[in-house]
């Protein structure tokens, strides 16, 4: 149970509290400028609840060139929150004699949702004694 407990708490150290996710978001965006991507779209998502948790979606359209664009998907990977890159999709950018790709792709990170505590509702029924 202990083991578990740590587990959990090292699992929720990694999902960014409501109040972290801006900055969560810049550091993601910092992350792509400083590799030289352009960011033609950065469109941060509604909310979809899950279980216990939430996943906060954010759509990029990105041109770069391959090894950029790598380059920024490893440092997303490292952040000390966790964030998937998904739904990838990369065509080369249309001109000739280009080596810039386009990119398509959405990054999602995660906050835990607190469930509060179900009310214990009371019996009003009680047995009568004769």
């Amino acid at each position: 149970m202990k083991e578990a407990e740590a587990q959990f708490k090292l699992a929720m150290r990694k999902l960014p509290e409501k109040e972290e996710i801006p900055s969560l978001l810049t550091s993601i965006s910092d992350s792509g400028q400083q590799v030289g991507l352009d960011f033609l779209l950065f469109e941060p998502k509604a909310e979809k609840p899950k279980e216990f948790y939430a996943e906060i979606p954010v759509a990029m359209s990105i041109k770069a060139d391959y090894h950029n664009l790598a380059i920024f998907f490893d440092q997303v990977a490292r952040l000390s929150r966790i964030v998937n890159i998904r739904d990838i999709k990369i065509v080369l950018a249309k001109g000739k004699d280009t080596k810039e790709l386009s990119t398509n792709c959405t990054a999602v990170t995660y906050k835990f949702i607190e469930t509060p505590p179900k009310k214990k509702s009371k019996s009003k029924s009680k047995k009568k004694k004769k």
